[in-house]
């Protein structure tokens, strides 16, 4: 997919910058991971996912959108054990979000959305929004993923029984962003169905709602789950697609959402009398 990139906050000058201020009221702040996905696709992808959706969404909306360089290096501790992951830690993560929302504040923006390609950073990116809605009281802040916003898409088109983690539903994403992060002669079958895990992996996929984490080299010997080789051009397209068209409208309601005003009451104490 090619994008405009001018809607890019890196490349503009500061002058353009500031002459952005009545016209893009909203900031897409990407992040993205560098850690395995499987034997057929590249160390990248989230990243890519994230930075391509963050474009298209921006394109659709322009010139209401701008957006940040990518953050290419997420949490993801639980893909350690496959060589070429790097990871921070979730409260790194966490204050790197925070840090470039308030210089996003300090120039003026009092809407944000997180864009997250990468599940394992959504921990520390819910943290952040919390510190920052707590710092900055006028400030209207969002985040989200990317499959998560088209469960119902997603729930359409899987095939596997567990999938989640380069399965085909993220390789279909991949296919359709850029298909260099795709090997399709190297993608494989992981651990698609329950009996294909060890207990622990069975009973953190057996209760819905209850977070019971496992490594990834715990789950598969691959690093991937699902079917990857199930994967197609056709249903990324569907995934980002209707994800995009989701965000955008999501993003084109909050441009229009009047400025959020500091409370002008503090909040009540309430003493006993002794």
């Amino acid at each position: 997919m090619h994008t405009d990139r001018t809607h890019r906050l890196a490349d503009l000058t500061w002058p353009e910058i500031a002459a952005l201020a009545d016209r893009a009221p909203i900031a897409i702040v990407p992040l993205g991971a560098c850690e395995q996905h499987g034997p057929g696709m590249a160390m990248r992808t989230d990243t890519t996912r994230a930075e391509v959706v963050a474009d298209v969404v921006a394109q659709r909306l322009s010139p209401q959108v701008v957006v940040t360089p990518v953050i290419p290096v997420g949490v993801s501790e639980h893909h350690m054990a496959f060589p070429g992951t790097l990871t921070l830690s979730a409260v790194t993560l966490q204050q790197v979000v925070h840090e470039l929302v308030d210089s996003l504040y300090r120039h003026g923006w009092r809407k944000v959305f997180v864009l997250t390609g990468h599940g394992g950073n959504n921990a520390a990116v819910e943290v952040a929004v919390s510190r920052l809605r707590a710092d900055f009281p006028d400030l209207h802040i969002a985040w989200s993923g990317i499959t998560a916003v088209v469960s119902d898409v997603v729930a359409d088109l899987a095939t596997s029984q567990v999938r989640g983690h380069s399965c085909e539903i993220e390789t279909s994403q991949a296919m359709f962003v850029d298909p260099s992060l795709v090997f399709p002669e190297r993608l494989e079958r992981g651990s698609a169905d329950l009996a294909d895990l060890d207990p622990a992996g069975q009973l953190s996929r057996a209760h819905p709602g209850i977070h019971f984490p496992q490594a990834y080299d715990v789950l598969s010997r691959t690093g991937n789950l699902g079917d990857a080789r199930q994967a197609s051009l056709e249903a990324g397209e569907r995934i980002i697609q209707t994800a995009v068209e989701r965000i955008a409208t999501f993003l084109g309601e909050l441009a229009n959402l009047p400025a959020r005003l500091p409370s002008p009451y503090p909040p009540s104490i309430h003493v006993e009398a002794s």
